[in-house]
């Protein structure tokens, strides 16, 4: 695992969040067309549905990444670091949420737990 396949993991996960505000948006402009006129909005169902298709796409993406960051993460021997890593990648929380849960002082402790052992472990 490297650092950079982890900061593209954390990517998808805000363009997923992202994808799904646009399919939300979307899916309400149809509903308010529809509610408003009495008629399907013309021009935005396509887009309606290529999003949720990107969507699905996007999650299928997601969940095949948490599955290796999970193997990887679990062959992590130091448990400080394993859960570093856990709270991060797996459960989505901030570096200084992770700081509060783990007894640290600020945020920079566990980032530099992460990023010694990948400097370290490099694959």
């Amino acid at each position: 695992m490297t650092r950079e396949r982890l900061r593209q993991f954390e990517s998808l996960i805000q363009e997923l969040h992202e994808e799904q505000e646009r399919m939300e948006r979307e899916a309400r402009h149809v509903r308010r067309m529809e509610e408003t006129y009495g008629v399907g909005c013309l021009f935005g169902v396509d887009f309606l549905e290529a999003t949720k298709e990107r969507v699905r796409e996007l999650l299928g993406r997601r969940e095949d990444e948490i599955a290796e960051i999970r193997l990887w993460v679990e062959c992590i021997p130091d448990s400080l670091t394993r859960r570093a890593f856990k709270l991060r990648f797996l459960d989505g929380l901030s570096w200084g949420e992770i700081a509060r849960r783990m007894g640290y002082g600020s945020d920079s402790g566990p980032r530099m737990l992460c990023a010694r052992y990948l400097a370290e472990h490099a694959s």
